[in-house]
């Protein structure tokens, strides 16, 4: 690639990476104020979230496989594209159920952008950067996404819920304007033929791996634990310690500071030591915030320092866990990076899905439900990691 594309190559990749997250946290702090508009119910605007989940782990299983057989920009642009439409959807949704519709077909789209643009970084850069590359795309992702919530929370005071969903669709005209003038088009194997056995044996040849279960779940289970917060934060914070939706927004936003400031400190130990040495770290600082976890919940008290304390703990390196975890597999299988790419960010958002559902389910207007189910996420993440240096 030219010199002058490639600085701008990474930047643009965080930004569609940024899709996904940016999609649920910029309008987190509206779901109060959403379910009163709509005149519905809390737990029924909780379930757009469900549903984005779900939708993002979908579009993830379709998109992967089907880059690596087609190529990666024309189906990039495709979903780019539909996400824009189904912002627009969103944004005119007049009753709950209307939202979730659209939230689900917008999730396809998100899926799109943040399955290919990690694919897109097997390749463009040689394998031994990917760990690297993975990092700083997810401090870029994770900059947008900073002042996410704040700004959400200004929307809705100012301007009205709307307005989010609004800003979406511009944040995706942007990104597709961007990946049609900057990414060239790429194919991991144009020597095969696409056919629908090839897709299916895209996967059965990827599951086979020795591993790569092992990996997938443990970055699975650590993220499922922050969508399980990301599900009922709004309402612990608003309705049960009483903040404001601005204080809620830089609450949130603080635990997006601590990602970076981890991720940092992940991309200095994989470039110093190694990719293993990096998600050991992570994994441990992990098991630590667990164990705080046990804690709140085995004692029955849940102060609010020490709660923003211990979930920030536990936030801070799950995006750690998923760049070295993502990297560990390309090594594996440097020939399916969209498969491999879809399967493991896929299996993310499905726990993802499944546990914010759970934890909606449970909620009871207390934290309680909400620790122990990250408590169980963090103690099963940091099992799986276990098993892999076992099987080793």
């Amino acid at each position: 690639m030219p010199s002058t594309l490639s600085k701008l190559t990474i930047p643009l990749l965080g930004y569609l990476v940024a899709f996904g997250p940016l999609s649920i946290d910029m309008y987190l702090p509206s779901l109060p104020t959403i379910a009163n508009s709509l005149e519905t119910t809390d737990q029924l605007i909780q379930t757009t979230i469900t549903v984005f989940l779900l939708g993002m782990a979908i579009g993830m299983l379709i998109f992967g496989p089907l880059s690596d057989m087609l190529g990666r920009k024309r189906l990039l642009l495709i979903g780019i594209g539909f996400y824009f439409l189904s912002s627009i959807g969103c944004a005119m949704a007049s009753t709950g159920e209307s939202l979730i519709l659209f939230r689900f077909l917008q999730s396809l789209g998100g899926a799109a952008a943040a399955v290919l643009g990690r694919a897109l970084v097997r390749d463009l850069y040689e394998l031994k950067r990917a760990a690297n590359i993975l990092s700083h795309m997810h401090i870029i992702s994770m900059m947008v996404m900073l002042v996410s919530p704040i700004l959400g929370a200004y929307i809705v005071s100012y301007f009205e819920w709307r307005w989010i969903f609004y800003f979406l669709a511009l944040f995706s005209m942007l990104a597709f304007i961007g990946s049609a003038l900057l990414l060239p088009e790429t194919k991991s194997n144009s020597s095969i033929k696409p056919s629908i056995s090839h897709y299916f044996n895209n996967y059965i040849d990827c599951l086979r791996s020795p591993l790569l279960i092992q990996y997938v779940l443990t970055n699975a289970f650590s993220f499922a634990g922050m969508f399980a917060f990301i599900a009922t934060s709004a309402f612990v914070y608003i309705e049960y310690f009483q903040l404001s939706e601005t204080h809620y927004a830089m609450l949130f936003s603080a635990n997006i500071v601590a990602i970076i400031i981890a991720t940092l400190l992940n991309s200095y130990l994989s470039k110093r030591y190694s990719v293993s040495v990096a998600l050991n770290v992570a994994v441990a600082i992990s098991f630590m915030a667990t164990l705080i976890i046990w804690g709140m919940y085995g004692f029955n008290s849940t102060p609010i320092l020490l709660f923003v304390i211990a979930t920030m703990l536990y936030i801070s390196v799950t995006g750690a866990i998923g760049a070295n975890s993502l990297a560990t597999l390309f090594d594996l299988l440097p020939e399916k990076a969209g498969t491999v790419s879809g399967l493991l960010v896929a299996a993310q958002f499905a726990m993802g899905s499944f546990i914010s559902y759970v934890a909606s389910l449970l909620f009871d207007g207390t934290p309680a439900s909400l620790l122990i189910i990250m408590a169980c996420c963090g103690t099963l993440c940091s099992l799986l990691y276990m098993s892999t240096k076992i099987r080793h």
